[in-house]
């Protein structure tokens, strides 16, 4: 079988991207170690920078020419448009190949593709499911009924198969090194967009699945569960030795929803990414840091966590977004972090549902008060298949995905379910008070960054283009 017959589609919005899809390299790299050859399609299929409204056409047109018996789509709700315009396109032109979804979206409301065009998806993790469906694809079989995780639909209606239970660590660890070779390289060339800022050769690193917690805005754990499954430390050396001596990858940040949990896991991954020289950031909790912890990842070569305190009102964390944290512990984890010299961006969001003006007011209050590093400042954003959907009691038709926008839409005002009036402009306010900071923080970083490591000319050259491309816009 030509290995073109698989084909895995990197959406044509996230190109040129630094945050590329790990789900795809797992699912990719798990049908190589089954022996089903595949490819990925993204940005490498130009030498040059494709404009965005031509890069549907270009991967359209490519999976034309390759003819495949599957092409593997996956989507959120921001890419939910793109991806139907694109399997709408393909089926125009050749009704024999057969697209599958999976992602985000998918999992969340799997009829939101099943009534409008695809037949088949997805739901939960992929691996298993998708292996599966391959091998009754072509073996020609085709008894999707038996499939576990996956939805389909025939001519008179759709079909929901049981739902399949979570990949065990040993089938996670089957995969040793993910198909970096499969990605453009131009995802690991310098940018300032993988350690927020810091102008270095970057790459992402999922060393766990699954978050014990619930917060109501986040549906991270209907695919993934609440059980932590770690990689293991001989996988994600392995990794970290391709991603350096490969790609010459020089700084890391980690996609876990929940590094910082399990201390020992922390600190054997800590070690690994000191021996091969890397500089990292991560997301964390700011119940999972201490100052024995903080100070082991900065001996390690950490220079950034991110901490999601996301309101300043211990009502709006305990009864609206469950997020079993306190004020307290915010307060203490960004002390800890600015006595360590490790980096802190902290997340807020406004205008939960219930959320007074008073609420609003704690918040930026405790903004100030953590004077963190870095801030990020966003709606409250109620994602179809989260707790924070139902909360806002509002239908939102899938044609509207694209409105779901943290910075504001033509959709917030009717989504507003607070006290705080004209709220997109509020959230602008707040965010200009805060970018000069931001600038200044990442600034000395860089700074101290740049006299240390080599490749300076690359960085200028680097930092020189985009002060260019930043005053020409």
């Amino acid at each position: 079988m030509n290995h073109e017959k698989i084909v895995f589609v990197i959406n044509p919005s996230l190109w040129y991207e630094r945050m590329y899809p790990s789900g795809i390299l797992c699912l990719s790299g798990y049908l190589d170690f089954k022996g089903i050859p595949n490819i990925i399609l993204d940005s490498k299929l130009s030498n040059k920078k494709v404009e965005f409204d031509k890069r549907e056409l270009l991967i359209v047109d490519q999976i034309l020419k390759l003819e495949p018996s599957l092409v593997c789509f996956s989507a959120s709700h921001r890419e939910y448009d793109e991806v139907l315009r694109m399997n709408e396109t393909l089926k125009s032109k050749n009704h024999n190949i057969k697209t599958i979804i999976g992602g985000p979206q998918a999992t969340y409301r799997p009829s939101d593709f099943l009534d409008h065009g695809f037949e088949f998806v997805c739901i939960g993790e992929g691996e298993e499911t998708l292996y599966e469906f391959v091998q009754e694809l072509l073996s020609g079989n085709k008894k999707w009924e038996k499939i576990k995780g996956l939805a389909w639909k025939n001519s008179e209606k759709s079909f929901f198969n049981e739902k399949r239970p979570l990949i065990s660590e040993d089938e996670i660890n089957l995969v040793k090194i993910p198909p970096f070779d499969k990605l453009d390289p131009k995802y690991f060339e310098m940018s300032g967009a993988t350690i927020r800022g810091l102008i270095l050769k970057g790459a992402l690193l999922l060393t766990t699945r699954g978050c014990p917690f619930s917060c109501s805005f986040c549906g991270c754990n209907l695919i993934f569960g609440k059980k932590l499954r770690f990689k293991r430390l001989e996988n994600i050396e392995k990794e970290l030795k391709y991603l350096k001596e490969e790609l010459g990858v020089e700084g890391i940040w980690i996609v876990d929803d929940t590094f910082t949990i399990k201390k020992d896991h922390v600190i054997n991954v800590s070690k690994l990414l000191k021996k091969y020289d890397m500089v990292w950031g991560c997301q964390s909790r700011v119940n999972t840091l201490d100052k024995e912890i903080i100070n082991i990842m900065k001996d390690c070569g950490c220079v950034q966590i991110d901490l999601g305190v996301e309101s300043g009102s211990q009502r709006i964390l305990n009864d609206i977004i469950h997020k079993k944290t306190d004020i307290n512990q915010v307060k203490e984890a960004f002390k800890l972090l600015k006595e360590s010299g490790v980096r802190s961006l902290a997340n807020f969001m406004i205008g939960f549902p219930t959320e007074t003006c008073q609420d609003f007011k704690k918040t930026l209050e405790l903004a100030k008060n953590i004077k963190a590093d870095e801030y990020v400042f966003a709606i409250a954003t109620p994602l179809p298949g989260t707790e924070l959907y139902q909360m806002v009691g509002e239908e939102i038709k899938p044609e509207d995905y694209s409105l779901l926008d943290w910075n504001g839409s033509s959709l917030t005002d009717r989504l507003n379910k607070s006290e705080i009036p004209n709220i997109s402009r509020t959230l602008k306010k707040i965010q200009r008070k805060y970018f000069l900071k931001s600038v200044k923080n990442s600034f000395f970083t860089n700074l101290s960054f740049f006299i240390k490591k080599n490749n300076k000319e690359e960085r200028i050259k680097f930092l020189i283009d985009n002060l260019r491309k930043f005053s020409i816009n």
